[in-house]
């Protein structure tokens, strides 16, 4: 395995985990690359979201790059006790701008290490399936890439997207007051706003422009979507119109909808549970599911 670290910008950085291309003596294969958007309300990054992840799918046959996008929180602290150092240039759409960042170091990297531009898939959780879903709706949309300082010139075409319980919209603190119990993400509600919006009160201009789901066009690749049921930080709802929405353009989405299990469990087994609630029997068949979505998807490029 090759490691390979780029740094975007201060805060900002990718990580590209690569198989070796010798699988045997002098015979060489090249694998599909899947870029990895870990969650954490853009308040910080989710850890179970991040290394497990890429070292899964590394171990399924993927290259993988891993985004270290920046966060309102400079680094993550314990809410009850501590006042977090917070970065208020650090809101949505700068990590738009990091994921295309880091889509143009990989074709700078492509002829090095022969990493197949035509293979790639974005898999984000959380806040990262925002960031993942916003790359999926705008990533051929010139006008809205200028006005954000993005080059179009810069974006490549993804062979499919993925999301695992996904924030599609800007309403999250809206979704977690009516429906969440755990302390530990409530305590996030009064920096939400700040790290989503740039603000404290958001017009509805700002809310529609964050909203994914009323944003889904013909352009956005083939999806797979998975999510609990029981979910009390997401909604449901948006991930459901969101499936609607595509197979009403034709785009293929394969969705699974556990009856179990909960927000933010990452590969939902015990590599990386904190706790018992981290793991959930059901869920934890995702990255199964999603490999084999992946193997398809794939084969139809090389068909092609």
């Amino acid at each position: 395995m090759l490691e390979v670290t780029r740094r975007l910008n201060d805060r900002a950085s990718l990580t590209l985990y690569m198989l070796d291309r010798e699988i045997s003596y002098q015979v060489f294969k090249d694998h599909p690359t899947l870029i990895v958007c870990p969650g954490g309300s853009y308040l910080f990054r989710a850890k179970k979201e991040s290394e497990p992840i890429a070292l899964t799918f590394l171990a399924r046959g993927y290259n993988v790059v891993l985004l270290n996008y920046t966060t309102y929180f400079a680094k993550r602290v314990d809410l009850k006790s501590d006042q977090p150092k917070t970065d208020p240039q650090s809101h949505y759409p700068r990590q738009l701008r990091e994921l295309v960042q880091a889509l143009k170091v990989l074709k700078e990297l492509s002829a090095e290490y022969k990493i197949d531009l035509t293979r790639l898939f974005l898999l984000g959780f959380s806040a990262g399936g925002h960031l993942a879903a916003s790359y999926a709706v705008h990533w051929n949309d010139h006008q809205y890439l200028n006005k954000i300082g993005i080059d179009a010139n810069d974006c490549l075409k993804l062979q499919g997207l993925l999301l695992a319980y996904p924030m599609l919209t800007g309403e999250l603190g809206d979704v977690i007051r009516h429906g969440q119990k755990n302390a530990s993400i409530m305590e996030q509600l009064p920096y939400l706003n700040s790290a989503i919006y740039g603000c404290q009160q958001p017009t509805q201009a700002q809310k529609d422009e964050l909203n994914l789901v009323q944003q889904v066009n013909a352009n956005v690749p083939p999806t797979f979507l998975w999510q609990s049921l029981q979910d009390e930080v997401t909604s449901v709802e948006d991930s459901l119109e969101w499936v609607t929405k595509l197979t009403k353009l034709d785009i293929e989405c394969e969705s699974h909808f556990f009856g179990s299990g909960k927000h933010g469990m990452g590969l939902a087994n015990s590599i990386a549970a904190k706790t018992s609630a981290d793991e959930d029997a059901a869920c934890s068949k995702w990255v199964e599911l999603a490999d084999l979505w992946l193997k398809r998807h794939d084969s139809i490029t090389e068909e092609a």
